[in-house]
């Protein structure tokens, strides 16, 4: 006999969404009717900047709610790509607001009250949360001794802030693909900007604006005029996904290949026309690296593909002889012959300055062990501007430099010795379990090597405490963390590479 259909059972499931599924583009209609009387109130009303605001805050926020992973890639564009945060920053009193701190503020915001999978990232997550902590402890005894000011402390802390999308990508970013998709996002914002670099450095013509938005693009010694040197923050990307991206090329046998070899033949450009040694240095160090974790598969193609990049250079000093009549490859050239002669290398102020400012913040932070002098807090350096007018030189500014090239050091000025150990565990808890995970997953063992590469270069150079470095290392750490906590943890592929 059939049953008695009742209406206190429970409903077949596509019956039980149709609710939700009308509701859908009703919000639609109503979000869009408020964007237009709002936008029509902008027009005639005399408050148009605050409802302007609000009409892009709520359209912002219903874009965040909707799509977590697509505002994961704005960011990273606004974090990693040709312009500096700063550059679209709107001013409020003396702080200013930054786009991108407002749209990790709304992942987070998301990752707290509906996330994908619960967790904070394990041992890694609370030794990030604890060092921002402790800086934010520090620069607070900072302020209140008077050692700097409210501006100074909290501009010089909030690049940290942005290693908080480190627990963005372990909550709402649990599934493989979606990890991939961030990557690959990333990866091709650096390749693009290592196009743009290539025509600034060559003097396209927009290199001065890349330069009025606080962007690196200054000649390198000697003053060769054929050739720039040329350092936008996607260069930030580039340097820590080299190996993730070769990875990609060595373990495709589809069309999906050339992309990938279009991506590392900007990105590799992005580094050659940066002169910067230390990221070539860091790029010698990861082949070795990479060669050791990366499986024997891994490491046979990358020894074919270094035997025809030696044999493509060669065959060009051949046909072409020496470099000293081409004025774009002779700077290149000469730079790094300097990697080669440690003495000429010493003789730079470049070493020598950073030797003295070592010398100056560890004189300064040695009686502050415990918390550090505060984010913001001079420590005996000062920095002296050109100020021109019209071409001319009209006066000079100097001011205490608030940053320091040993990043571990510095790190130890703004949060005291416990900062410095929980900071190295937020990034040594990831690149363990990375490392362990070689040689079977080279992806994820290429994530760790771009992980330790940063960590090795932030001995001398500024990689710990900038936005768009501290992006990519809540990426990175974030990837890591995920793949260790998720199916992949039982033995199975990481799935970065598809």
């Amino acid at each position: 006999m059939p049953s008695i259909p009742t209406t206190i059972g429970p409903l077949p499931r596509s019956v039980a969404q149709r609710p939700a599924e009308l509701l859908r583009p009703l919000a639609f209609v109503a979000g869009v009717l408020l964007a237009e009387a709002l936008l029509a109130h902008v027009v005639v009303g005399p408050q148009a900047t605050r409802l302007l605001l609000l009409c892009v805050a709520v359209l912002g926020a219903a874009f965040v709610l909707r799509f977590p992973p697509a505002t994961a890639l704005v960011f990273l564009a606004l974090t990693d790509f040709i312009f500096f945060p700063t550059f679209f920053a709107f001013p409020l009193g003396s702080i200013g607001v930054r786009p991108p701190e407002l749209i990790l503020t709304a992942l987070l915001a998301i990752a707290l009250v509906r996330p994908e999978r619960r967790s904070w990232g394990g041992g890694a997550g609370i030794a990030l949360a604890v060092f921002l902590a402790l800086v934010g402890a520090s620069a607070l005894l900072a302020i209140g001794a008077g050692r700097t000011g409210l501006t100074a402390a909290f501009n010089s802390a909030r690049p940290l802030y942005l290693l908080a999308f480190f627990y963005v990508v372990v909550r709402l970013f649990p599934r493989p693909e979606q990890r991939r998709t961030l990557l690959a996002g990333a990866a091709a914002l650096a390749a693009l900007t290592g196009v743009v670099a290539l025509m600034a450095s060559l003097g396209v013509g927009f290199a001065d604006s890349l330069v009025g938005s606080g962007n690196q693009v200054v000649g390198v010694e000697g003053a060769f005029n054929a050739i720039e040197r040329v350092r936008l923050p996607g260069l930030s990307a580039g340097y820590a996904l080299f190996w993730f991206v070769v990875v990609q090329i060595v373990s495709r046998h589809s069309s999906k290949r050339l992309a990938w070899t279009l991506a590392f033949a900007g990105i590799a450009l992005d580094i050659v026309v940066s002169f910067n040694r230390n990221m070539w240095i860091g790029i010698a160090i990861g082949l070795v690296l990479m060669t050791l974790v990366g499986g024997q598969a891994v490491r046979r193609r990358l020894a074919a593909a270094l035997a025809t990049l030696v044999a493509v250079v060669a065959l060009s000093l051949l046909l072409g002889g020496s470099t000293a009549g081409n004025s774009t490859v002779e700077p290149i050239v000469q730079r790094g012959q300097t990697l080669l002669n440690p003495a000429k290398t010493g003789q730079e102020n470049s070493l020598t300055e950073r030797e003295h400012e070592t010398t100056k913040a560890w004189g300064a932070v040695e009686s502050h062990l415990l918390l550090g002098i505060g984010a913001g807090a001079p420590f005996g350096i000062s920095a002296t501007h050109t100020l021109t007018s019209g071409g001319f030189i009209v006066g000079y500014l100097t001011e205490p430099q608030l940053f320091l090239h040993n990043q571990y050091l510095y790190l130890v000025l703004i949060a005291g010795v416990p900062g410095l150990i929980a900071f190295v565990l937020f990034l040594g808890i990831p690149l363990i379990s990375g490392l362990r995970r070689a040689p079977r997953d080279p992806a994820i063992a290429a994530c760790a090597v771009g992980l330790a590469l940063i960590m090795i270069s932030s001995v001398v150079a500024i990689y710990f405490t900038v936005a768009d470095m501290t992006a990519v290392i809540g990426l990175l750490a974030g990837v890591l963390v995920a793949d260790r906590e998720g199916p992949a943890a039982a033995g199975e592929a990481s799935g970065l590479v598809a």
